[in-house]
């Protein structure tokens, strides 16, 4: 009897078979080994090893499986596709791809150009350019990445914090509070205008100092063309944001911030250098003296001019006295300043002043915060409150899971009440004439040791903004 072949749904079951079984830790482990060597070339000064490691670590499968996995199991806009029209693909042909992506391939791979879709800014009525990638060279950038992080991880300076593996908002929001708290400091707080759009390509190859194949693929990807609807146009200037490797390449750009605002500093009354904390194309620069914060801003300016872009929003502050109209500034959704508190000392009721740093959710950020509370409860008038609460504890759980443990509770308890105060609004929306007291009633119950939660009577209750347990005192 003759053999049947194996249709494509069976081959692809193998595959998805072949690829659940990959070790995968064994794999990782493999890549970490690697980039650790990496890591400690570039701490020696050892380049030619460093070149070295990227290309083994860039041609072996363990790195070449892992950055297909990344990019289409773990990536963000991983179903959406580029010119290529590929927004996913089969276990058979992840494993393909795998292979493809090898760098001896890369003299006969050329990128296809990016597509460009607009989406908009949270908050805001602008939109933001976003570049969607043929999947091969997602993956390929994926690769580099693996290969790159590791040796600018060694390089980066000390308080660059946005777009780097183990950092966070939180660790830019404690090394401004570390700072203000030996003093009450002058602040600039700024951004930096379309950074992705207007650097310097020739700016970050240079500094990448990088082997001549992976200089060229970086170029290739800089200068790939960019199709907007019917437009088809070159990118001469800027990173395309979006790509997997973009925001690695925008901190290198970035590299040397840091080390411009304190060049020279420190020659006047202060010998204190000034700090500049860095997100992304958000910072800020503290110092306690005017005139020394002033020399320092026009030093980055400067710096920044060389590599093509220049400040958008500024502002000025002071995180302990009023200044230019205010106290204290916001950055990255909170809001920093400082008052005088006075304690009782032991020594015969004596009060001794201090200063405290308070750290709550910005008013920009409350604001837009609460309006999409208010719309999403305006959307879901007549919808049972199940359904309510499925729907706004998204909102609630990510929004209070950014300022718990670092806003003050008290604050966070603050909207609780603003919540409370919604509810009530829209359950009286649903029976007008209804007494307050009855519609508490019918739509609040106790829930173990809180009197009064919002929650159906089968026990699904909306989650609350204040935590029972704060991380900062």
């Amino acid at each position: 009897m003759k053999e049947s072949k194996p249709s494509a749904n069976q081959r692809h079951s193998h595959a998805n078979q072949f690829q659940n079984n990959l070790p995968w830790n064994s794999l990782e482990q493999q890549v970490v080994r690697m980039q650790k060597q990496i890591s400690q070339a570039c701490m020696y000064g050892d380049i030619q090893a460093v070149h070295s490691l990227q290309q083994r670590l860039m041609e072996s499968e363990a790195a070449r499986l892992l950055a297909v996995r990344r990019v289409t199991k773990e990536n963000q806009g991983r179903n959406t596709a580029g010119v290529d029209g590929v927004k996913s693909l089969t276990s058979e042909e992840q494993l393909a791809m795998a292979s493809t992506i090898h760098p001896k391939n890369w003299k006969h791979q050329f990128p296809d150009p990016v597509r460009r879709v607009w989406v908009p800014k949270p908050g805001t009525a602008e939109r933001r350019p976003l570049a969607i990638l043929p999947m091969i060279d997602r993956c390929k950038q994926a690769l580099v990445k693996l290969a790159l992080e590791p040796e600018w991880e060694m390089r980066f300076e000390p308080h660059s914090y946005g777009f780097r593996p183990g950092r966070s908002t939180h660790d830019a929001i404690a090394a401004v509070v570390v700072a203000i708290e030996r003093h009450p400091s002058f602040v600039f707080s700024a951004d930096i205008e379309g950074a992705f759009d207007h650097v310097k390509q020739e700016v970050i190859l240079d500094k990448l100092q990088t082997f001549p194949a992976l200089r060229q693929a970086i170029n290739a990807w800089l200068t790939a063309r960019v199709i907007d609807g019917n437009l088809v146009f070159s990118s001469e200037t800027g990173i395309a944001q979006g790509g997997v490797l973009s925001p690695l390449l925008m901190n290198v750009a970035l590299h040397g911030m840091e080390t411009a605002v304190t060049e020279g500093a420190g020659s006047g009354q202060s010998r204190e250098q000034p700090l500049l904390v860095r997100y992304a194309d958000n910072f800020v620069i503290v110092h306690p003296d005017l005139k020394e914060l002033q020399q320092a801003i026009k030093r980055v300016k400067r710096w920044l001019a060389k590599i093509g872009l220049h400040l958008h929003e500024t502002h000025f502050a002071h995180t302990l006295t009023l200044y230019q109209g205010q106290v204290g500034f916001d950055f990255l959704g909170f809001n920093i300043h400082q008052k005088f508190e006075e304690n009782m000392s032991g020594q015969k009721g004596l009060r001794k002043t201090k200063v405290k740093t308070l750290i709550n959710p910005s008013e920009e950020a409350s604001k837009r915060h609460l309006a999409s509370i208010d719309q999403r409860l305006e959307q879901l008038q007549m919808a049972p409150q199940a359904q309510v609460i499925a729907e706004l504890n998204p909102l609630i759980v990510g929004w209070a899971a950014y300022y718990n443990g670092v806003a003050e509770a008290s604050t966070m308890s603050r909207y609780d009440d603003l919540m409370e105060h919604r509810l009530i609004n829209w359950a009286s929306k649903r029976h007008p004439g209804k007494a307050r007291d009855w519609l508490l009633t019918r739509y609040w119950h106790p829930v173990g040791e809180h009197r009064r939660v919002f929650a159906t009577h089968d026990g699904v209750q909306l989650r609350a903004y204040q935590q029972t347990r704060i991380l900062r005192g």
